[in-house]
């Protein structure tokens, strides 16, 4: 080859080799997968968790099975799991002294983890394979799930859920409506709510729930009506109440809860 034309082909690739290296510069640049360092193995996601109204990372419920752990085709009874939710309140309220039947007295929230544990194992002894759970919050904002997939209802996951719900303190205010909103959302079958004051004003409302919110003379009677909207909308879940440490009013108001999301009331 002659060397003026070796010459021509070398210049020609040295200049494509300064157009390619800077676009190849940039494509990295703007790659944050190439940038960016590797999660830390097991760091807890706290998005959703650490927010008094925000549920986003929660579950709920209201998933179909996709087939057993072992790849086995799930039999059609078994097609479909049994969801609920456990919805404990934890606000500030939940701190306050009262006497139970055996005339012991004991906090709002020790006579809740006391019920819950009693629940847990009813829950354990039924061994049907179906059933899922989870355990809520609200005041301040916690789940056993931790933002992964419902528990099954197993007596190691009952065992495990008793130790977390010793750890629970009272803090916080008590905005049912956001936490409500969720779970209905999601749709368990069920669900179950502990509750030992009344609903406190919810936050982030949009400007038309607001709207709404003035309508109503309390937070108690503005929740009561959404619950009967979610209702008629379609919404299946069904919610049942246990009253905590509860006056006369309260109770007669969480009656009337109940029985417009299709459940019951009952004093704990």
């Amino acid at each position: 080859m002659p060397d003026q034309l070796k010459l021509r082909l070398l210049g020609r690739l040295a200049l494509a080799c300064c157009l390619l290296l800077p676009a190849a510069a940039l494509c990295f640049a703007q790659d944050p997968g190439k940038t960016e360092p590797p999660a830390a193995e097991g760091k807890a996601v706290q998005d959703g968790h650490d927010r008094p109204t925000s549920y986003p990372k929660i579950k709920f419920g209201g998933k179909k099975a996709e087939g057993k752990a072992d790849g086995e085709q799930p039999k059609p009874e078994d097609t479909k799991l049994k969801t609920r939710v456990y919805l404990l309140d934890i606000s500030n309220a939940m701190s306050k002294s009262i006497t139970v039947d055996d005339a012991r007295e004991t906090t709002r929230l020790e006579h809740m983890v006391a019920q819950m544990e009693r629940s847990l194992d009813a829950l354990a002894k039924r061994k049907d394979p179906r059933l899922r759970f989870n355990i809520v919050t609200f005041g301040s904002v916690q789940d056993f799930a931790a933002g992964g997939e419902l528990q099954a209802a197993t007596e190691d996951n009952a065992r495990r859920a008793k130790e977390w719900l010793k750890k629970l303190e009272a803090k916080g205010d008590n905005d049912l409506f956001n936490m409500l909103r969720e779970c209905f959302e999601q749709g368990p079958d069920s669900a179950t709510m502990i509750v030992g004051s009344m609903p406190g004003e919810p936050e982030g409302l949009s400007e038309e729930l607001e709207r709404e919110r003035k309508q109503h003379k309390n937070a108690g009677e503005f929740l009561l009506a959404q619950v009967k909207k979610w209702r008629a909308a379609g919404k299946k879940t069904t919610l049942d109440i246990t009253g905590v440490g509860l006056s006369g009013d309260e109770k007669e108001y969480y009656k009337r809860l109940a029985d417009a999301a299709g459940g019951t009331y009952l004093d704990a």
